[in-house]
């Protein structure tokens, strides 16, 4: 049977080699971060209500921009909405798949507009920032207007 004293000090040898100064001071671990890649992210939007239209269809056009040395992607478009009395929530950019991004503009009823029995549009922007460069330096972006695939486009940084 080992005796007590080797016990505890293999156990202090142990403790001591584990420690992250390791045994007298001597650094034995380092660790490395990595950054995280930067991301496509939404940087500004803004929708309104629906307003009565003759011919109510769905209208999208992607804009490319360059400002203070980032690259953008701007989204504008309108939505086909049943009545006047519907606005559209704030689009929200996610992503859905590596390389893949959804841009969703959605529409709901408001008590705060009457029903005016018309069939309408409401308008909406986004804004996306391209990243840099990375792993989402060209990705797909599609738009989706209450859960109808409107457009695809194909975005890079360069």
């Amino acid at each position: 049977m080992p005796s007590k004293f080797s016990v505890v000090l293999a156990v202090f040898v142990l403790l001591a080699g584990c420690s992250d100064t390791g045994f007298l001071g001597r650094k034995t671990t380092d660790i490395v971060s990595e950054k995280k890649p930067e991301e496509p992210k939404l940087v500004g939007s803004s929708a309104t209500g629906g307003n009565c239209a003759k011919s109510p269809a769905h209208h999208v056009e992607v804009e490319t921009k360059n400002e203070d040395g980032r690259r953008y992607i701007a989204v504008s478009g309108n939505v086909s909405v049943p009545d006047a009395s519907y606005v559209l929530d704030a689009p929200n950019l996610t992503e859905t798949g590596w390389g893949n991004y959804t841009l969703r503009v959605s529409s709901r009823r408001t008590a705060k507009k009457p029903e005016r029995g018309c069939a309408a549009l409401a308008n909406y922007t986004a804004t996306v920032r391209v990243p840099d460069g990375g792993p989402h330096e060209s990705f797909a972006l599609t738009v989706v207007h209450d859960g109808e695939v409107v457009r695809r486009v194909n975005v890079t940084s360069r």
